[in-house]
């Protein structure tokens, strides 16, 4: 049976976690019914990770693996998988266990059922510290004020599109900035967006790499788009 959907999961150095991530959403999707395609994207991990992915594909049909040797971002890993996905909706989400299967789910049928072109998390309940909730507001408070995007959280994922409106974005973010470029293309564009309310949980394993200096890329990132008006490859960074 074709897939109704393919989600896109980027690992990096995130070996303890990947297992139950990949089993809980499989698992899910098969309850409710829905044909589901796992693109497993090794990021250019340097611990067991790869290992990990390449068991599991081989394991299930339904999962797909890409290997990217050297890692150039969060993002690229991202458009690395999105490029071997094969069903009428795409879209991707972190590695990090911290959106319950569930939900994705959620996410799936909001966009199905409402006609949208563009459907994401709006995570209102955080349970990731103190200190990223504050860098995300004041994140989400800027990128609103630069760019008059209608949405609370810019980097809330997981994020699924109709496959031709993917296409349309031309995405080319290698860092962190592809859910803000995402997200400022889908509106020049007229997309119709919706967004699902989530609770975000605590990380099922690896470790946090947002922290300053990615708050700085973050600035530096919007700034560039704002008033430079191109949207580059982004510095190279981890994730």
């Amino acid at each position: 049976m074709s897939p109704a959907v393919s989600l896109v999961i980027p690992f990096y150095n995130e070996g303890s976690a990947i297992s139950g991530v990949v089993t809980g959403l499989i698992a899910e999707f098969e309850r409710e019914g829905i044909p589901c395609e796992l693109v497993l994207v090794n990021n250019g991990s340097i611990d067991n990770t790869g290992d990990i992915v390449e068991g599991l594909a081989q394991s299930n049909k339904s999962i797909r693996r890409v290997h990217v040797a050297v890692n150039e971002g969060y993002g690229w890993g991202i458009i690395c998988g999105l490029r071997e996905t094969t069903a009428p909706v795409v879209g991707f989400t972190c590695g990090d266990g911290q959106i319950a299967p569930r939900d994705v789910i959620r996410v799936y049928r909001c966009l199905i059922e409402q006609d949208l072109d563009l459907c994401k998390v709006n995570r209102v309940v955080r349970q990731d510290g103190l200190k990223r909730l504050l860098m995300s507001k004041c994140y989400n408070l800027l990128f609103h004020f630069l760019f008059s995007v209608k949405s609370r959280d810019v980097n809330g994922a997981p994020k699924l599109m109709r496959r031709e409106r993917y296409r349309q974005l031309n995405l080319n973010s290698r860092d962190w900035f592809i859910d803000a470029e995402i997200m400022i293309k889908a509106s020049r564009n007229g997309y119709r967006m919706g967004q699902v309310d989530v609770n975000f949980l605590p990380r099922g394993g690896g470790g946090s790499n947002v922290g300053l200096a990615t708050s700085l890329e973050f600035l530096h990132n919007m700034l560039r788009q704002r008033f430079g008006g191109s949207m580059g490859r982004g510095k190279k960074t981890l994730e």
